[in-house]
């Protein structure tokens, strides 16, 4: 639909909408026969805006001349369905952990999270996804670019999780040339370090993972032709950094964007090399003879972010807010399985990215899903994207990450043509430098950082107004405030607008796609319905982790390679163990004076060979290590511990010093890559004679390597 059709589009009064919630939540799978689909490739784009590609620029900018050519992208597209009512999440790890489970963000503990370097989080180790169902039901699975749903341990990583093949990165972004987040590699060729292509001038990571999938699918089609495949193409692009070839901005997009907006100028080349990846992917599909067989799925993660050029215009916000343009995302199916009477058409009923994974398993393959202890929170919409049918959902949870103690919560629930906003509407508060939320500006002063091949001055930065509307920069259109801000010119400034502190903002986003009527006062019914529907999913309780970085992840004891730091090393074991070294160790010691020393025993099952080997301690005098030990002397069986009869035992001599004054002893256990423990008990504290335990307690004793 244009602007103009979209705004002729009739509204849903209030009594609608309590038919509509009369109706289930989820009103189950819609019947329909399975298709003859025998290849599936699903293209995530990470932080795609809403009319980034230029056949939107013709659906909903009109008047604008398209300045990014995306003509393989567009060709899909419009032979395709266009889904012009499909969400996503306001950020990439949660619609990631959507999409291959079937669930919300909020169900998995992972709403309002990004999962970044070193962070412990992962999408729970025990809730099968898409690659899982497909690969049981005899599909060959792979993926490629960016994980982004946790790397705690190794049964977290993709090929632990139901892919085959995995050739990409684990983190939420990381450099498009020498793939290194911070100092570290972080890209891998299924769980091996890809060294052979880091390289501080080459090998762009969209064009070595289109090198990647096609390899994978001549290889794979031409060892087992009738074998059906599933390719996750989980681009980095166009996620900042901003970083693209020279050859992919000569041309249209040093020609289409201003000079002096080098950022959107560098989105417009990483956009470019996108639909070429396209573009060659499919050609290789086609030479195999396979593309008529093919479904293509096309979506971005969350809206655009328009400090590293992306534009959501005319849609109200960006990435991280739960305004459309946060959450409303690209997204259309083309190829094999569309019925002829829906392609080249728009579908305008509602589909999430939870839906994925059901439509694709039992729609597309024909495959039966479980019927896990989390229920699915997606449905199977493939009659509906296929056909043109009815949508099997009347709601969508946008958002929810409760209150914290002054904090307000994030809350966002779509339900019929009714959207319901509680709480901040961003993530951005007020006093971050440059990207507060509470601004609305022409140039945003941020000054990018790692660009290539054009540098990015805080004076050529790009607009920034995350709670409004910023057109994008070619349309020569300044960026619009809120109109309940008090602002009259730009710069606009609103340090304590409901929009940060918390407020009640209700759309209706089929009459008003655009947002820019708040009728929530209009209105009141309708938002106690709606606020009592978020106060019912609230009530499950489902804690929202928001892990802080792990110590123990420093890829410098892994050789400078980001590597899962928890759990049985071997990539092969597929560890699922996510407790913390030590928390298994069992152990005691005695500390003596006359003569000084100490000695005790320590075990730990959950080590290899159910800790019957030997482990190290290290024993530390006021901070300096005085010995390192293997604790292999035998010792008698304690029946009580639990323990095996074996031999775990230390024995330590001491300085005479400690006999006087103050001092203080640690015993700590080695774990592998020197990570230590302080054992049950340690630290001692030795005061003139004196022993006793030490106060304050001892630091973190997984800082202390």
């Amino acid at each position: 639909p244009t602007h103009r059709q979209m705004h002729k589009m009739a509204a849903c009064d209030a009594a609608a909408l309590l038919g509509v919630l009369l109706v289930a939540v989820m009103v189950g799978t819609i019947a329909a026969a399975p298709t003859k689909t025998k290849h599936v490739i699903f293209f995530l784009i990470d932080d795609l805006g809403f009319s980034d590609p230029s056949y939107k620029t013709s659906m909903y900018n009109a008047s604008l001349k398209a300045a990014i050519p995306t003509p393989t992208i567009d060709k899909l597209a419009l032979d395709g369905v266009r889904l012009e009512s499909y969400y996503v999440n306001q950020l990439c790890s949660p619609t990631r952990t959507s999409l291959l489970s079937g669930r919300y963000a909020y169900s998995l503990g992972s709403n309002g999270e990004v999962i970044t370097d070193g962070n412990p989080d992962v999408l729970p180790l025990d809730v099968k996804l898409v690659a899982d169902y497909l690969k049981q039901g005899g599909w060959a699975t792979s993926a490629y670019g960016k994980w982004d749903a946790g790397m705690t341990v190794w049964g977290a990583t993709p090929t632990c999780r139901g892919f085959d093949h995995f050739s990409g990165f684990y983190n939420a972004f990381n450099d498009y040339f020498s793939h290194r987040v911070g100092t570290a590699l972080d890209l891998r060729n299924d769980t091996q370090p890809d060294f052979a292509n880091r390289n501080e001038t080459g090998f762009y990571m969209t064009e070595l993972i289109t090198t990647r999938v096609q390899s994978w699918i001549t290889r794979t089609h031409t060892q087992t032709p009738e074998r059906p495949t599933f390719a996750y193409v989980a681009h980095e692009a166009v996620h900042g950094p901003n970083q693209v070839p020279q050859r992919f901005i000569d041309g249209p997009c040093a020609h289409n964007i201003p000079a002096d907006f080098p950022t959107r100028m560098i989105l417009c080349g990483m956009l470019r090399a996108v639909d070429e990846s396209v573009k060659n992917i499919t050609n290789t599909y086609r030479e195999l003879g396979i593309l008529d067989d093919t479904l293509i799925i096309f979506s971005t993660d969350n809206g655009g972010q328009t400090l590293t050029g992306g534009s959501n215009w005319p849609l109200r916000g960006i990435k991280a807010t739960t305004f459309e343009g946060g959450v409303r995302g690209l997204g259309f199916v083309s190829g094999a399985g569309i019925a002829a009477s829906a392609a080249g058409k728009v579908y305008d009923g509602m589909v999430h990215v939870s839906d994925w994974l059901p439509t694709i398993v039992e729609g597309v393959a024909g495959l039966e899903l479980d019927k896990p202890k989390v229920p699915f929170d997606g449905v199977n919409n493939w009659e509906a994207v296929s056909t043109g049918a009815p949508s099997a959902r009347t709601e969508i949870l946008l958002n929810l990450i409760p209150d914290t103690p002054g904090h307000p919560g994030q809350y966002a629930l779509r339900v019929g043509n009714w959207k319901l906003l509680v709480g901040r509407t961003a993530v951005y508060g007020a006093g971050s430098s440059g990207k507060a939320g509470s601004r609305c500006v022409t140039r945003s002063g941020v000054a990018e950082k790692n660009t290539f091949p054009l540098k990015v001055p805080a004076n050529l930065s790009t607009p920034w107004c995350p709670v409004g509307w910023t057109p994008p920069p070619e349309s020569g259109l300044l960026p619009e405030y809120p109109p309940d801000v008090g602002c009259t010119s730009l710069p606009c400034n609103y340090p304590n607008a409901s929009y940060l502190t918390g407020g009640t903002f209700l759309y209706n986003v089929v009459s008003d796609p655009f947002e820019r009527h708040n009728v929530a006062e209009q209105h009141p019914d309708v938002v106690k319905q709606l606020f009592a529907r978020l106060a019912e999913i609230n009530a499950t309780n489902i804690p929202q982790t928001r892990g802080g970085k792990d110590p123990r992840s420093d890829p410098s004891q892994f050789g400078f390679v980001w590597t899962p730091w928890r759990g049985n090393p071997d990539p092969k074991n597929c560890s699922t163990d996510m407790s913390e070294p030590g928390s298994t160790l069992r152990s005691s010691y005695v500390l003596h004076l006359t003569p000084p020393s100490v000695s005790g025993w320590l075990w730990d099952p959950s080590e290899p060979k159910g800790g019957f080997d030997p482990m190290t301690v290290k024993i530390y005098v006021d901070g300096t290590i005085i010995a390192t030990q293997v604790a292999n002397i035998t010792r008698p069986k304690l029946p009580s511990t639990g323990a095996p009869n074996a031999e775990h035992g230390f024995a330590v001599d001491l300085p005479a010093a400690v006999q006087h004054g103050q001092h203080r002893v640690d015993i700590r256990a080695v774990y592998p890559n020197n990570v230590l423990v302080e054992i049950q008990h340690s630290p001692s504290c030795i005061n003139n004679g004196k022993i006793d335990p030490c106060s304050p307690p001892a630091d973190n004793p997984t800082q202390l390597v």
